[in-house]
């Protein structure tokens, strides 16, 4: 894996946490961040199959 593709999937994971703490802090209920939060776990395990 290319020191690009590290920081790039660095990157995406920090954005997935960021958006878990937030999610977490309405309480699970803004159907905005669950929709985020799926769309960024999407984008990261794409971008890691695709990375190998």
């Amino acid at each position: 894996m290319h020191c690009d593709d590290k920081r790039t999937l660095f990157v995406l994971r920090q954005g997935i946490e960021e958006t878990w703490d937030a999610l977490r802090k309405s309480d699970f209920s803004n159907e905005f961040l669950i929709n985020k939060l799926t769309e960024e776990i999407k984008e990261y395990f794409e971008y890691k199959s695709e990375s190998k």
